[in-house]
């Protein structure tokens, strides 16, 4: 790769929400999104745009490879590997498999059948001219090298937090998520008061838009501490 690309890893964020899946529990395939277009930026202020990973997983083809598949971005821990990935209307969906003759690839099937992490997360290379930035101050991503996708506890994009808030099932729930983010007890129960009947009602564009603010806020929250 070009070493004058502009190299933007991934690093986690908030919490799990471009999730990966045990599509074959005994095999240990996994499958998910390792980045999705469009939505809010994310934590570095970047937003992919479909068909920003075209060119890439072109020439991965051509080549004959594939992005590693590694444990938290570290690249002194594959953990298996990645056999398809393809762009639809979402984003890049990858599948792969875990390495269960290692003793990453095992640990990494363990904490995802137990659920302790959940999600991946992308590291990659912008080239020149695949970075533009936007009228609100965002920058919008059309190019990208992808160099690895990795399994990770928090991913990088905020819209793992969205999945996390629209999994809760009570108001104690959403209660106890606000004051991890920071907000005192009082403050926690009169939001949730309020935005509860959206989460918990029929209107998935209400509880999105909703939970879209809740992970804003918490990592406004988390940032000023």
């Amino acid at each position: 790769m070009n070493p004058s690309h502009e190299k933007r890893n991934t690093a986690p964020r908030l919490a799990p929400a471009l999730e990966v899946k045990l599509a074959d529990t005994s095999a240990g395939v996994i499958e998910g999104y390792g980045s999705v277009f469009g939505g809010m930026p994310d934590s570095y202020g970047d937003v992919i745009a479909a068909g920003a990973f075209r060119r890439t997983i072109a020439e991965h083809r051509k080549e004959g490879t594939m992005p590693a598949l590694l444990w938290a971005h570290s690249q002194a821990n594959p953990i298996g590997r990645w056999e398809t990935m393809a762009e639809d209307s979402h984003g890049l969906k990858m599948s792969g498999r875990l390495n269960l003759d290692t003793a990453g690839g095992r640990d990494a099937h363990a904490h995802l059948k137990a659920r302790d992490v959940g999600g991946l997360s992308i590291g990659f290379y912008v080239p020149e001219g695949g970075r533009t930035k936007q009228t609100d101050g965002s920058f919008l991503i059309t190019d990208v090298d992808i160099v690895e996708c990795s399994v990770v506890a928090c991913p990088a994009n905020r819209r793992a937090r969205v999945a996390s808030v629209k999994s809760l099932q009570t108001k104690s729930e959403l209660i106890d998520l606000l004051r991890e983010g920071g907000l005192e007890k009082a403050a926690a129960q009169r939001i949730a008061g309020g935005g509860w009947p959206a989460l918990a009602g029929e209107d998935e564009e209400k509880a999105t838009k909703f939970a879209e603010m809740i992970a804003k806020a918490t990592a406004n929250l988390r940032t000023a501490q």
